[in-house]
């Protein structure tokens, strides 16, 4: 029987998931779509479990503030890179710090890391704030709605970060921003996003090291089927490209009820290949072979990047 916990999470990042993707295409909001449902899911599955209105309100006040703060940073200090990543490092830091939940903080440097490569600038920092303010209320609306109908006040238990952790989290995004910048190429950018994706996936049955080698592993074949499935079935039918919503679902899904890792990484790179790089992407620039090789190939220094970074910590701790 599946736990109410999973049910739960699953609803709400699926709902918030489709919310936002409405949202774009018929409010044509102006940032980037990617980075808008990527924060309303992550965000979803954290406050969801939270079941008093005033907590939930003030964490996704938080996050919204940081991730706004945090991505415009990041976009108006383009064109002084070592200020950019002096900026976004020591922002980091206190964003793990002053935010009293692992998962939260997290989610926050996901999102704001993921304009790396996007269009810089004021006006496209504020178009991204706009974003992430709607990705916040929508999040907040569907975690209400979806309280309304639960029993009992129990609050998920939030664990911050010890300034020893929030030190070495942004000493491995500092490191990983410099070799982003380093190679100049837009799949650098899941250098960053491979260790923080372990790092809000991590507890005491998957630690770090374990949660690195699954993805180094699986990254590589999720996006292999995805070019198989492109190939078999979209250049056929575009219409068979609607299964994204259904497969990131179902990675989380496994991820929540089995702590399957492995598959949650497999199932979330055949959907980011598909909607991510094929449906938004620059067609002209859609080079399969060249996409498996350089993403793996961040993966795998995001991957040696947390298992350096844990000798900092020497012990996992529950995220």
């Amino acid at each position: 029987m599946l736990s109410d916990t999973v049910v739960k999470k699953t609803s709400a990042l699926l709902s918030a998931m489709l919310l936002m993707v409405i949202a774009w295409s018929f409010m044509h909001l102006p940032g980037s779509s990617f980075q808008m449902v990527t924060f309303a899911i992550l965000s979803a599955t954290a406050l969801c479990n939270i079941s008093s209105f005033d907590i939930r309100l003030k964490r996704c006040f938080q996050m919204v503030c940081a991730a706004a703060i945090l991505q415009f940073t990041i976009s108006i200090t383009a064109a002084y890179p070592l200020i950019r990543v002096a900026a976004s490092s020591i922002l980091s830091f206190f964003i793990l710090l002053l935010i009293p939940d692992k998962r939260c903080a997290v989610t926050v440097l996901i999102a704001a890391y993921l304009t790396l490569f996007d269009t810089a600038g004021v006006i496209a920092g504020i178009n991204r704030s706009m974003d992430i303010l709607c990705s916040g209320s929508a999040v907040l609306l569907v975690t209400t709605l979806g309280n309304l109908s639960g029993t009992g006040n129990s609050i998920r238990q939030a664990q911050p970060y010890t300034w020893k952790e929030a030190l070495t989290i942004s000493l491995e995004s500092a490191i990983g921003f410099i070799i982003a910048l380093i190679i100049k190429h837009e799949q650098t950018y899941w250098i960053l996003l491979t260790a923080l994706f372990i790092h809000l996936s991590t507890s005491p049955d998957s630690p770090l090291p374990a949660l690195a080698k699954r993805r180094i592993a699986a990254t590589p074949l999720g996006i292999l089927l995805a070019g198989l499935y492109l190939a078999g079935f979209v250049n056929n039918n575009y219409q068979m490209i609607y299964i994204v919503p259904l497969t990131g679902t179902l990675g989380f899904f496994l991820l929540y009820l089995k702590n399957d890792y492995f598959m949650f990484t497999f199932l979330f790179m055949f959907t980011v290949t598909l909607f991510s790089d094929w449906m938004l992407g620059n067609y002209n620039r859609f080079h399969f072979a060249e996409l498996i090789f350089t993403r793996s190939l961040a993966t795998a220094i995001g991957g040696i990047l947390i298992l350096t970074g844990k000798f900092f910590t020497k012990a996992d701790v529950p995220s």
